[in-house]
């Protein structure tokens, strides 16, 4: 057994342990919990479906004892690839029923079974070279090699109205249409997902067919958060939160002054990728800039909606300005 993953699973507090499964991404790792429900363990998170991540996963199941019959569930908090993506390893590992929330759960299979609609007209009405729409297209078909899901049975629906041991049951919008978080108020702790991360910002995108004002469902979710007495925040990335409310506002700020730069900037007619450019002056790499240009539409299409700015569609793409 790889030790060196062992000493990485850490108990930030007492019965909820922490634990990195490496991704191939720049953030590295996502951290999934396996929480203590006496003598019975609820799984929140997964990662992706490499070798190195199912190893990682046997390793911490024998060094926790995660085996069918403890392993009560596991919670998915949201769709995107390094969180549900071993779905099926953890069905078939700990024979145990996997939930989330039931929109959410539409999108996974939508995205990861089905055949989802191209991207390269959205981006590319959006101002975006069509060679580097086209390989983003083709990279988002690259990602259904690292998520497999369960079908017998499929992943199953949470009820809105239930509440799962001492947790309750948060449906947050923002960084995807229903991210699921759990709050444990005895412990004030905030299981935080992607919507609060302690360092970088999480990635709010627009996209077709899908909440039409995501920043604006995201602030919201924000201020909900601000509202509960929180001790210590679990994120699925980076380092633990321990200062929550300090954060929000952190975030909060952050996009604020993002706005009042979009604004600034839109003195001519631009596209979301000429402003993107403006915006991301760091160099990107070709995947990158999928969440660049969607992060940058997020706020154009807030600023839109409150008449900040305006937008006219050129036919072949659209443009955005300030209001004067």
């Amino acid at each position: 057994m790889d030790n060196t993953n062992m000493e990485q699973i850490t108990e930030p507090v007492e019965g909820v342990f922490r634990i990195p499964i490496p991704v191939p991404l720049p953030l590295k790792y996502v951290y999934s919990y396996a929480i203590t429900l006496g003598s019975e363990y609820l799984i929140l998170d997964l990662g992706m479906d490499t070798e190195e991540a199912q190893q990682a996963w046997k390793n911490a199941s024998q060094y926790l004892g995660l085996k069918p019959g403890r392993v009560k569930a596991v919670f998915i908090t949201h769709f995107h690839p390094d969180h549900v993506g071993l779905a099926q390893f953890a069905s078939q590992s700990w024979d145990t029923p996997i939930f989330m929330w039931e929109k959410e759960l539409q999108t996974v299979y939508q995205v990861f079974d089905q055949s989802p609609a191209p991207l390269t007209p959205f981006f590319t009405y959006h101002g975006m070279p069509g060679d580097l729409a086209e390989y983003l297209d083709q990279e988002r078909w690259l990602t259904r090699w690292v998520v497999k899901l369960p079908h017998n049975p499929p992943i199953q629906p949470l009820d809105p109205a239930q509440t799962w041991g001492p947790f309750q049951l948060l449906d947050q919008a923002g960084h995807t249409d229903h991210q699921l978080l759990l709050y444990w108020p005895e412990r004030k702790l905030l299981f935080t997902g992607d919507q609060v991360l302690s360092r970088i910002t999480p990635n709010i995108s627009y996209w077709p067919d899908a909440d039409p004002d995501p920043l604006a469902s995201y602030l919201q979710s924000l201020q909900q958060l601000d509202a509960l007495p929180v001790s210590l925040g679990l994120a699925a990335h980076e380092a633990l939160i321990e200062d929550v409310p300090q954060r929000i506002q952190e975030l909060l700020a952050h996009h604020e002054d993002r706005a009042r730069r979009i604004v600034e900037l839109l003195t001519t007619p631009q596209t979301a990728f000429e402003v993107a450019q403006r915006l991301f002056t760091r160099p990107l790499t070709r995947f990158q800039w999928r969440f660049a240009v969607s992060e940058t539409l997020a706020h154009l299409e807030y600023l839109r909606r409150r008449h900040q700015i305006m937008f006219e569609d050129a036919k072949t793409h659209g443009l955005y300005l300030a209001v004067r």
